[in-house]
C-alpha cells in the first residue's frame, strides 16, 4: 500500500510517462464524450494534455480528485470546495524528500486575453486544495515532501511559461515563502528522480 492509498480510495501507479487531460469543456462540445479528468499512460489523440515525462521510469502514484469526490465532502455530503484536477507523487522512498505535485489545467481558446485570469484562477484552486489536504486532512507534510504546483494550459504551449502573463518574481517568492512550494506553469514537466521535478527544456 502506498501512502496515498491510506487516504484515497482510487489511485493509480505509473512507471512511464503520465498524461493529464480535462475533457469537461470538450464533452460539452462533443455530446457523445462523457469524460472528465483523465490520467493516462498514453498521450491522448483527441485533446491536448499536460505531460509528465518520465525517462528514468521513476515510480509515480496519481490521484484523480474527480474519482475521489467523497474525500472533499462533509458528513452530510456537501462539497467542501472545488479542488484542483489531481495530484502526482513520487512513490519511491529515499533519504531525500520526495516530490508531490498538485495539478490544475485550464483550457482557453483566446490565449492572450485569458491566460492571466486563468492562471490566477488556477493558483487559487491549487492554494485551496493544498491547504485542505495539508492542514485539514493531514495528507502530507513538509518533512516528507517537496511541494510543486503545476498550472497547465494545454492548448497554448507556445505561450509557456504562463506565469509571465500574470506574475512577477516577487509573487512566486511570496508563495514559496508562505507554502514552501515551487510553481511551474508549463505543459511539459520532466521527472528526473524521486526527489527532482523540472519543466522540460525545449
Amino acid at each position: 500500500m502506498t501512502d496515498m492509498e491510506q487516504f484515497f480510495s482510487k489511485t493509480r501507479q505509473h512507471t512511464g510517462d503520465v498524461y493529464v487531460a480535462d475533457y469537461t469543456q470538450y464533452s460539452k462540445d462533443h455530446p457523445t464524450c462523457m469524460k472528465g479528468v483523465e490520467i493516462s499512460d498514453e498521450k491522448p489523440d483527441d485533446i491536448e494534455s499536460l505531460a509528465f515525462l518520465n525517462p528514468n521510469n521513476v515510480p509515480v502514484v496519481s490521484v484523480n480528485f474527480e474519482e475521489n469526490e467523497q474525500f472533499f465532502r462533509t458528513g452530510d455530503n456537501k462539497q467542501i470546495h472545488s479542488s484542483c484536477e489531481c495530484m502526482l507523487v513520487s512513490a519511491q522512498c529515499s533519504a531525500r524528500k520526495r516530490w508531490l505535485a498538485l495539478v490544475e489545467l485550464k483550457y482557453c481558446k483566446s490565449a492572450d486575453r485569458n491566460i492571466a485570469s486563468n492562471f490566477k484562477d488556477a493558483i487559487s484552486q491549487l492554494e485551496t486544495t493544498f491547504i485542505y489536504l495539508k492542514d485539514t486532512k493531514n495528507v502530507f507534510s513538509q518533512d516528507e515532501y517537496r511541494y510543486f504546483w503545476v498550472v497547465s494550459m494545454p492548448e497554448h504551449s507556445e505561450k509557456a511559461p504562463f506565469s509571465a502573463f500574470a506574475w512577477s518574481q516577487d509573487d512566486a517568492l511570496r508563495y514559496q515563502d508562505l507554502y514552501k512550494v515551487t510553481i511551474y506553469s508549463d505543459n511539459q514537466v520532466e521527472i528526473w528522480t524521486n526527489s527532482v521535478l523540472k519543466p522540460k527544456k525545449q
